[in-house]
């Protein structure tokens, strides 16, 4: 403890955590062991019976209202009256029913007073053959995805596409229109599967018979208990019924809080427990982690920084949260791992411009451009594979080359205003190519518009190099998929990057950058350095865009990569760079933390309060925050 110089209101508050937390977690395993204990069974069989019984009575009192309203009705016919008559005694009739029902019950039951052994016996087949069902048909449409993904990718683009058509001829300029809001778009088209195609199985119609089959055993123990229910009003209530007892997806918490809100019943201490059994014993881990932050906070902070402990622990909290909300951290961590390859290379881009001295590119959109251009000309020329690919990479160096050099030497002769001249040139060049793709001789058929001239804002490359990376050599482990050609590909341009950095010209650019008067003194030409420092950021991040596209599996175009640079400086200043020194760390821990919460934040969001936008909402504050922080940390050399 004295080795590490904690504080004694660091030893306190990290006891008073411990302890917590391991009444969190007792209580909390207390209570998920209670779900298979047979009182806990109890319970929750108890309110889902409820609700179900609450139900049917709803139809046994409906029932019985229906054949007093008949009899009155035909009462009134046989003494001659008319359709006044008839309304005004249904109407008397129906409020004398209900009021009859209440009085002697009709429509409650009361557990304690019946035996429901029969009851609990025909509702467990029908949740095991419900659940069967539900397995079945995940299974099901899991494997017509697969087999259906190209083509259902190619219909989300058309879609958009069109849309974006329709508004630009409206006269707005929503074709062009979105950055980083487009691509948010796109990657939710992306994972949005088109099933109208989809068909029940054989398996699934089988399984369907026996779902049914279960349902009429239930129901002949219900009619037990309410004898007005007829055959008709048990098979209205059936898609009420079968989905109080199971649905897809379930979990223990999904059906206690179903079962709870329909049935009112008071589940007690040991039903709260268990229901919050999952959540106390995650909020353990989360006490557990927070207090080793705390008695590690002095060196913690001296190694990452203060934002990064932050945003480290945030990241730590979304995934307990995402593990509490049943969100397959799995395939959430699977999705921070493909956002870390496939932006990796664009915030590499940003460590050569802060080594020469021109500080955070943002005018990176210059690099993107020619790596977009890479593209087009693959798809252009028809080529795919790895040979379209390398060919995109080969293209998109050459012109962001000669552009990154011109953009060096522009920002030679502005020494002194490279925040804003970057910022400038960047939006600049954006706004020029969104009259360029309007007018380039383009011809064809995936990237042109059906009607008039100019090219799609976004283009599908099925036909190319889509997923090339990610599916190379991918894996599987503990349900986590890991894109290892995407991640190799990332590491060898860091390689490539930090041998350079080493090597005799890598030295000189840095010194150029730390120093400029000292290094012009010792014979290094710092103009010529500051444009290879330029150049070479640009060459990456037209090889970036070339990345990111074939993993996101669309070339965007007009206004999209506007905020790309924003948000590669946003990252790599999370992971610990300044404006003026950068290392390759920098940029692995600055990019995963960064893309990791934007992940992880907005399913959590929508987990937390669901059929809302607060997900859109939780993704702009991030994204915006971390570029706000980023933007404050440009002022100055601190390491933050």
């Amino acid at each position: 403890m004295s080795k590490l110089n904690v504080k004694k209101s660091q030893k306190i508050a990290c006891v008073l955590l411990v302890i917590a937390a391991v009444i969190c977690g007792c209580v909390g395993m207390y209570g998920m062991s209670s779900r298979s204990s047979e009182k806990g069974s109890r319970i929750l069989s108890n309110m889902r019976l409820q609700a179900i019984l609450d139900t049917a009575g709803t139809g046994a009192i409906d029932a019985y209202v229906a054949a007093a309203k008949t009899e009155a009705t035909a009462k009134v016919r046989e003494e001659g009256g008319g359709m006044t008559e008839i309304r005004e005694a249904t109407a008397k009739a129906e409020e004398e029913a209900r009021t009859l029902a209440e009085k002697e019950g009709i429509g409650s039951v009361d557990l304690t007073e019946i035996d429901t052994l029969p009851l609990e016996d025909s509702l467990d087949v029908l949740a095991a053959a419900q659940k069967a069902y539900f397995d079945e048909e995940a299974a099901a449409q899991a494997r017509y995805i697969e087999e259906h993904a190209d083509e259902v990718v190619v219909e989300s683009t058309e879609e958009l596409a069109t849309e974006a058509a329709d508004a630009s001829a409206e006269g707005g300029d929503m074709a062009a229109e979105g950055g980083d809001d487009m691509g948010s778009d796109m990657e939710m088209a992306e994972e949005t599967v088109d099933l109208s195609g989809f068909e029940a199985t054989e398996e699934m119609l089988a399984l369907q018979e026996e779902v049914d089959k279960a349902y009429d055993g239930l129901c002949v123990e219900i009619k037990k208990v309410f004898p007005a229910l007829t055959d008709d009003i048990m098979t209205a209530l059936k898609s009420t019924i079968t989905s109080t007892v199971a649905q897809s997806g379930d979990t223990f918490e999904t059906q206690y809080d179903r079962a709870l809100s329909l049935s009112g019943m008071n589940p007690g201490l040991t039903g709260t427990i268990m229901r919050q059994g999952k959540t106390l014993a995650t909020t353990a881990v989360g006490l557990i982690i927070l207090a080793l932050a705390v008695l590690l906070y002095a060196p913690l902070v001296k190694k990452l920084g203060i934002p990064r402990l932050v945003i480290g622990l945030f990241y730590i909290v979304l995934c307990l949260m995402a593990f509490v909300y049943n969100l397959s951290l799995p395939g959430q961590i699977s999705n921070t791992l493909v956002r870390l390859g496939m932006n990796g290379v664009l915030v590499l881009a940003m460590l050569p411009g802060i080594q020469c001295g021109i500080s955070l590119n943002l005018g990176l959109p210059i690099g993107i451009i020619g790596g977009i251009l890479g593209g087009l000309l693959c798809i252009e020329f028809g080529f795919s594979g790895w040979f379209g690919f390398l060919f995109a990479i080969v293209v998109g160096l050459a012109i962001s080359a000669v552009t990154g050099c011109l953009y060096g030497m522009l920002l030679n002769r502005l020494k002194g205003s490279e925040m804003s001249v970057t910022t400038y040139v960047g939006f600049s060049i954006v706004s020029l190519m969104c009259i360029a793709w309007l007018v380039l001789p383009f011809k064809s058929k995936i990237m042109k518009w059906p009607l008039g001239n100019g090219l799609r804002t976004t283009i599908g490359l099925q036909t190319s190099y889509r997923h090339l990376l990610n599916d190379f050599l991918s894996f599987k482990i503990f349900g986590i998929t890991i894109p290892t050609g995407l991640l190799l590909f990332f590491a060898l341009c860091c390689l490539i990057v930090w041998l350079f950095m080493r090597s005799r010209t890598g030295i000189a650019m840095s010194a150029a950058g730390a120093n400029p008067r000292f290094a012009a003194a010792t014979g290094i030409n710092v103009d010529k350095m500051r444009i290879v420092g330029t150049m070479i950021s640009t060459m990456l991040g037209a090889v970036g865009i070339i990345v990111y596209a074939q993993s996101f599996g669309f070339i965007q175009l007009y206004q999209a990569p506007r905020q790309m640079g924003f948000l590669a400086a946003s990252a790599i200043l999370l992971g610990g760079a300044t404006t003026s020194r950068a290392r390759i760390s920098h940029v692995v821990i600055g990019t995963f933390l960064f893309q990791g919460v934007l992940t992880l934040g907005m399913p959590v969001a929508n987990a937390v309060v669901p059929q809302s936008t607060i997900s859109e909402v939780f993704r702009i504050i991030i994204s915006q925050g971390i570029i706000l922080y980023a933007l404050t940390k440009s002022g100055g050399d601190s390491r933050g």
